[in-house]
């Protein structure tokens, strides 16, 4: 800011000065600009304030062979422009107690060059001076105008963090709840319905089997599988242990992420057991394939089929653990039915 100003009254210092002393104003305005650039290069270190200080204390001394004297004792002086310039910008660098310092430091040498090129009326140049003081304090106010402003952007900035933050813990806890809302469904709630509303007798060989592997997953700690894996076995495994009897079509293996897999599994298993709860029938088709870049599982009976649009809100079957469950690894369920239709879901993934 201060090497903006020079070279704004580098030219009133030229024009002002006498023929015989212009080679020093030009010299000693190309040393405060070349002062200027270590300042920018050095700008982190302590002693580089107290030294500016010293720096701009000479200019205001040798006013006597750099300012006429017509001008010194008026606001054009060319060298009070410039001690202006550094006590207000000394007021953003330092504490307050440190930029009176300064201040006065900076405003002494510059009255006591006055008193040196004047000596006879310098003193009329003490209004000029001692108006500094006032610039100075103006620059510390709105120094400290930003710097609560800036305070108070932090802080509502922090709080908006801490409140995001919040929600986004508040989102997994209820992505927890839900997917573990999820598991308990179709898991042991669905054994146990399958048992309470007689649709297995109790001597079926894969029911013991059943409530082993639910056991298995709701004692198990919650994890998310990585790598890949084939999603035809899973589905396999599924189909084989389904309520309902199950025809498989899909090519002879999927390899697709983990994660995805295991969701299109848990998504298919309630699907089939929807089948069967519902239906009236005691089959179903699982087709498995490629659409462009998406694979494709769809699940069909040609059971009693009902009207997805009235289902209430507080079944969890196919908006929990369907379609929920595909919503978070990036996919999606379609359920297509209608009464007495029979009833297609469509389970897709992208591919990769």
């Amino acid at each position: 800011m201060r090497t903006t100003a020079l070279s704004c009254v580098s030219g009133a210092a030229l024009f002002q000065a006498a023929p015989d002393r212009r080679v020093l104003v030009v010299g000693v305005a190309t040393g405060l600009a070349a002062w200027s650039v270590v300042y920018v290069r050095f700008s982190s270190r302590g002693w580089l304030l107290p030294v500016d200080t010293l720096v701009i204390m000479l200019l205001c001394l040798v006013q006597r062979w750099t300012v006429p004297p017509d001008a010194a004792v008026d606001s054009t002086n060319w060298v009070l422009a410039v001690v202006t310039v550094t006590v207000i910008a000394h007021q953003w660098l330092t504490t307050a107690a440190g930029g009176v310092l300064l201040t006065i430091a900076v405003v002494v040498a510059h009255l006591a060059g006055n008193a040196l090129a004047l000596p006879e009326t310098w003193s009329g140049t003490v209004s000029l001076g001692l108006w500094t003081f006032a610039e100075a304090g103006l620059s510390r106010v709105l120094f400290l105008l930003v710097r609560a402003g800036a305070q108070q952007a932090d802080r509502t900035v922090a709080a908006s963090e801490r409140a995001r933050r919040d929600a986004t813990v508040a989102a997994a806890r209820r992505a927890d709840e839900r997917e573990h809302l999820a598991v308990l469904h179709d898991t042991a709630a669905a054994t146990l319905l399958a048992v309470g509303t007689r649709m297995v007798d109790g001597t079926e060989p894969w029911l013991a089997e059943q409530a082993a592997r639910d056991l298995e997953i709701l004692a198990a700690q919650p994890h998310f599988p990585d790598g890949d894996t084939d999603l035809v076995r899973l589905l396999g495994q599924v189909a084989r242990h389904a309520p309902v009897a199950v025809e498989v079509r899909s090519p002879a293996a999927v390899p697709m992420p983990a994660i995805r897999a295991t969701a299109i599994s848990a998504a298919a298993r309630e699907a089939l057991t929807n089948v069967a709860r519902h239906a009236g029938v005691d089959t179903a088709v699982l087709v498995v394939g490629r659409a462009g870049d998406r694979i494709l599982v769809e699940i069909s009976d040609q059971g009693r089929g009902f009207a997805p649009e009235r289902v209430p809100p507080h079944r969890r079957g196919v908006s929990q653990s369907i379609a929920q469950r595909m919503a978070r690894v990036g996919g999606r369920a379609i359920v297509t039915s209608r009464p007495g239709a029979g009833t297609r879901i469509s389970l897709e993934v992208p591919d990769g």
